[in-house]
């Protein structure tokens, strides 16, 4: 394991460089296909995506990027997670698919989340962390009693495991394993820092996470929605 921790610290900057480059191919690609099919969830996958590149391309070059301007970036950073991360709510039903009144339902909790998320990440308190390898980035230093901390920790289990569940309904009714496939390696990238006592290495593991989510939510796009 301290093998591991030390390649992950040590390429730290290389890693983020390459999820960020793939990242923004899948968004590319997504928006491509949204402008072929035209499909709702195609295009709130993109948008979660362009949040996460966003994300991906700030931490892996924020030590390039001047002090004065770097913590803008990094609060702009937390406002798209929080703005952006609910949209895998409405994404969880158009793959069952719901019926549109449900559906329409799930767009007004998840609007509203968005804009908790949104607040949570303008009033969130940010400071510098600790540099892991060559990586220079901001934190939430706010106390995790503080209701920007709850806002995000409910943000980040309150749509992973509705993805885990819709993938296995996915996988009952359509016998597709991608939105499955998506939650559960979301789901495990992020617990695996904490799990073995590297929480430090949280932010570069869940990226990995993101990475597979958006690849199998672009399978899942490309074999389930038609022109």
């Amino acid at each position: 394991m301290e093998a591991v921790r030390n390649f992950l610290v040590d390429d730290a900057v290389y890693l983020t460089w390459g999820i960020a480059l793939l990242e923004v191919i899948v968004t590319v690609l997504l928006f491509i296909d949204h402008h072929k099919k035209h499909e709702p969830i195609i295009l709130c996958m993109a948008l979660l995506g362009v949040g996460l590149c966003f994300d991906a391309i700030v931490i892996g070059f924020g030590g390039m990027i001047l002090p004065p301007i770097l913590p803008l970036l990094s609060r702009v950073r937390f406002v798209l997670h929080g703005l952006l991360i609910p949209l895998n709510l409405v994404i969880c039903g158009y793959a069952i698919p719901m019926y549109p009144r449900p559906q329409r339902v799930v767009w007004v909790l998840t609007v509203l989340i968005m804009l908790a998320g949104a607040a949570s990440g303008v009033f969130r308190q940010i400071d510098m962390a600790a540099p892991i390898g060559d990586i220079v980035r901001f934190v939430s230093v706010s106390p995790k009693s503080d209701w920007t901390e709850m806002v995000n920790t409910a943000l980040t289990f309150g749509t992973m495991i509705p993805l885990i569940l819709t993938g296995f309904v996915v996988l009952f009714k359509q016998k597709s394993p991608s939105i499955l496939l998506a939650g559960v390696l979301m789901f495990a990238f992020t617990a695996v820092a904490p799990a073995t006592g590297n929480a430090d290495l949280l932010f570069l593991t869940s990226m990995f996470g993101e990475l597979c989510m958006m690849f199998f939510y672009m399978v899942f796009e490309k074999r389930h929605t038609t022109i």
